[in-house]
């Protein structure tokens, strides 16, 4: 009798922890394959169906979470082919709160899960219908050119940009930048290349870019006036009052030279329309006479109009 207690207790007893967690493994498996129901939360992501011409212009979520219930099987093993989209196709612009029902998720087949909750329960999304328009581009200088130069031009090729995006984002800017232009201790001119710089991520552009630029440098430059006299072309029956203009002209601190009315032209044409007149406003044509230096350039004159008299007949 002893002996058979003995035997029984080191059945029992020996390797208790092995023995038990082996029973528990077998229950699991039973489970499992008896189909045992459970439940599960999955993080699936979160997509958008919208109008071809529209856009979503506020901040929403990527993920949500799902709760889903179902078989042990299905619930413990990989993650099945899960998507939560929303239908706005037929929406317009303006704000919609949606909600997120378990009838919003895509359950890929054979899955053998029921979703039974959504989280957050609702999203708010602001549709903006997506324009264009064509806008200048300015192309910025970083420092400054040597000490006794300075820039004369920039040009760029392109001066316009076409840009697209949302209605507001659109309608806000007004002109678009690159990235600027290293100018430090530039003597000479030279060519560069620059892209745009634009912080909105939902903004394009047409062309992407980059913009060519050509900047010219020189010697330093000074502004001169001189007094030239006008003159009306063909036509001694008229005279101009004033009868000189103020032209101001750039000139390179390394020319010497000094500049008189005789080295520039301003000359005005009487209109076919005044020629019965007995006075009428015309712009002059101003130009040098002389071959300019590199760098000088007139820059205006003033008055900007003269008034073209005719004269009195001599009796």
């Amino acid at each position: 009798m002893n002996a058979i207690l003995r035997f029984t207790r080191e059945i029992v007893l020996k390797n208790w922890g092995l023995k038990l967690t082996s029973i528990l493994l077998a229950f699991a498996l039973w489970l499992m394959v008896r189909g045992g129901q459970g439940e599960r939360v999955f993080t699936v992501p979160l997509t958008f169906s919208i109008p071809r011409d529209m856009e979503i212009v506020n901040e929403r979520p990527g993920l949500v979470e799902i709760t889903a219930q179902g078989t042990l099987p299905s619930l413990l093993g990989s993650q099945p082919d899960l998507i939560y989209n929303i239908d706005l196709l037929s929406a317009e612009e303006g704000e919609h709160t949606v909600a997120l029902t378990p009838a919003g998720v895509r359950i890929g087949p054979g899955s053998g899960i029921r979703v039974v909750r959504v989280s957050p329960a609702r999203v708010t999304l602001v549709l903006e219908r997506v324009i264009s328009k064509d806008v200048p581009i300015r192309v910025p200088v970083n420092g400054k050119p040597a000490q006794n130069s300075e820039i004369y031009t920039m040009t760029y090729q392109p001066d316009i940009v076409s840009i697209t995006g949302p209605r507001s984002s659109v309608n806000s800017i007004q002109e678009v930048s690159t990235d600027p232009v290293p100018v430090v201790n530039k003597e000479s001119s030279f060519d560069a290349r620059v892209n745009f710089r634009i912080s909105n991520d939902d903004i394009h552009t047409s062309p992407v870019g980059p913009v060519f630029v050509s900047v010219e440098v020189g010697p330093k430059r000074e502004l001169r006036t001189i007094h030239v006299p006008v003159t009306v072309m063909g036509e001694d029956a008229y005279a101009t009052s004033p009868s000189s203009i103020t032209v101001s002209v750039l000139v390179p601190v390394t020319y010497k030279e000094g500049l008189t009315a005789k080295d520039f032209q301003a000359r005005v044409t009487v209109p076919d329309a005044e020629a019965s007149s007995v006075q009428a406003a015309v712009k002059p044509v101003v130009e040098m006479t002389i071959e300019p230096v590199y760098g000088m350039a007139i820059t205006g004159f003033k008055p900007e109009e003269v008034l073209l008299l005719k004269k009195a007949r001599k009796k």
